[in-house]
């Protein structure tokens, strides 16, 4: 007999977009997920929290997560190896404790990549927690002609691309 695999992942769409005009904000629509085959309650649509919270997720000596901080930017006037994109990781994460499910969102940052290279699998922070799920994706490739300050420079702005993309679906699972 087969054991059946258990995968986290979204059961509905979270439908990733910007908050609004300007807005320096991810937002997501009501949702669910499962993790280890427990089902989440309806995650009601909200803003996401600030990306200028996102950490890296690697082992750290002194077990200190580090916040991504600004990104390069590439407008043609800099080095092509200028690592001027991103990717950003938005997890949900259900409590252990079943009586207090109160869903806990955060944002992992993956490694910093320059323009002239596509995105890829390895570009994406995946959480390690056994109760977390991905909810989605943002790309983020700076442009523009001034560094990206996560959670203060808008998604909107000029010269600067933003992709999202949910974790709902996905091909394979």
């Amino acid at each position: 007999m087969e054991i059946p695999q258990v995968i986290n992942q979204c059961v509905t769409a979270p439908g990733l977009a910007i908050h609004g005009s300007a807005s320096a904000l991810v937002k997501y629509n009501t949702f669910g997920f499962k993790v280890n085959g427990v089902f989440s309650p309806a995650i009601t649509g909200a803003d996401a929290p600030s990306l200028a919270l996102a950490t890296r997720n690697r082992p750290f000596p002194n077990g200190t997560a580090v916040v991504a901080g600004t990104l390069a930017f590439d407008n043609g006037t800099v080095p092509a190896s200028t690592n001027s994109c991103r990717m950003y990781t938005l997890v949900a994460t259900l409590p252990d404790n079943v009586e207090n499910p109160v869903t806990v969102f955060s944002w992992l940052a993956g490694e910093d990549f320059p323009k002239h290279r596509q995105a890829n699998s390895g570009d994406i922070a995946h959480p390690t927690a056994h109760n977390s799920v991905e909810v989605g994706y943002l790309y983020v490739k700076n442009e523009t002609a001034a560094v990206f300050t996560p959670g203060t420079t808008a998604l909107d702005t000029a010269s600067l691309t933003v992709s999202y993309s949910d974790n709902y679906a996905k091909l394979g699972q």
